[in-house]
């Protein structure tokens, strides 16, 4: 490969987006790069040493921002690179060396949160988020493995993909463009996850945060099943999207019970929370023992779901409702 572009795209975190830019200058890499950066601002400050596109402030969303950086580009190798992120090891070089087999076309790295971050943050990793967190990392054994689920917050692309596909979709302004654009570059040929090339991303630390990130995630999830072109329209279908709402999982039988008894429907009530933390802690323990993470986080994890669950339910109901 002859250059590689590493393309951020940067709003109203400027603290952030210049300790990535310096931390990506000091890489050492027997390959050429460049680093692009987009800056949604009504205060623009070039950046020396990279070339720096400001726009004005007007909300046109992530795909605005990630085709006009592809546009300033000139590799070979586009890499995507959240702004908040901070690069760990030889990210660069893990990355790319998938890239030695001329077949792969797209892959991700690792993603996992700072040893700073609180038991809320650790918890949102463990379950697996942002990009599948430190679940995905751990649960991969570290090496690369085959993926179709890419996220842009560290991600790569053969420029001649991403030309192919077309560029990020600007229907999708509030989120889920990389999932709709990964499904469509993988049909071109193999996609990797690869764990070692990891990142440490800000989570966002706090249930306040969570839900309005899930909030707009749900709300995603309801326009996917108004798209007709995406590349899995059987997960986007509004059957499968409610299929896998916690709400309708708890009301369904709820109303069942309450037709043949009240007290068992009581019962009902007063059970299904002890028994989602059961199934919850159950099902991440052995991510989160190998994650070093404390038990405060253990204990968090359930709330932290259930936040999860509840705001991504509510963002489904305002999306059918398009308020």
């Amino acid at each position: 490969m002859d250059m590689v572009s590493i393309l951020v795209c940067s709003r109203d975190r400027r603290a952030d987006l210049e300790q990535l830019v310096i931390a990506l200058k000091t890489i050492r890499s027997s390959v050429a790069y460049e680093i692009v950066v987009v800056e949604e601002t009504n205060s623009s400050s070039a950046i020396e040493g990279v070339k720096y596109i400001p726009h004005p402030v007007a909300n046109r969303g992530f795909p605005f921002a990630r085709n006009m950086a592809i546009r300033h580009a000139s590799g070979d190798i586009l890499i995507f690179l959240d702004d908040d992120c901070m690069i760990q090891g030889d990210w660069l070089t893990h990355l790319l060396d998938v890239f030695e087999n001329p077949d792969v076309v797209g892959a991700q790295g690792g993603v996992t949160v700072p040893p700073s971050s609180g038991p809320i943050g650790w918890a949102e990793s463990i379950i697996g988020f942002p990009g599948g967190g430190i679940k995905r990392i751990i649960a991969s054994g570290g090496k690369p493995e085959p993926t179709t689920e890419i996220s842009t917050l560290n991600a790569a692309y053969r420029r001649r993909v991403v030309g192919a596909v077309g560029g990020f979709d600007d229907r999708l302004k509030w989120g889920g463009e990389d999932d709709f654009f990964a499904k469509k570059a993988c049909k071109h040929g193999p996609c990797l996850f690869v764990p070692a090339a990891v990142v440490a991303h800000k989570p966002r630390g706090s249930l306040a945060g969570i839900w309005k990130w899930f909030i707009r995630r749900g709300r995603v999830d309801i326009l996917f099943t108004r798209i007709h072109d995406y590349e899995a329209p059987t997960r986007y279908s509004l059957f499968t999207v409610l299929r896998s709402s916690l709400s309708v999982k708890f009301l369904f039988p709820l109303l069942v019970l309450l037709v043949f008894s009240c007290k068992w429907s009581l019962a009902f009530i007063l059970s299904f929370l002890p028994l989602f933390a059961a199934v919850q802690v159950a099902r991440h323990f052995m991510i989160w023992r190998k994650s070093g993470a404390d038990l405060r986080c253990l204990v968090l994890i359930p709330v932290v779901k259930l936040t999860m669950d509840l705001a991504e339910d509510w963002g489904r109901f305002k999306g059918i409702l398009r308020v």
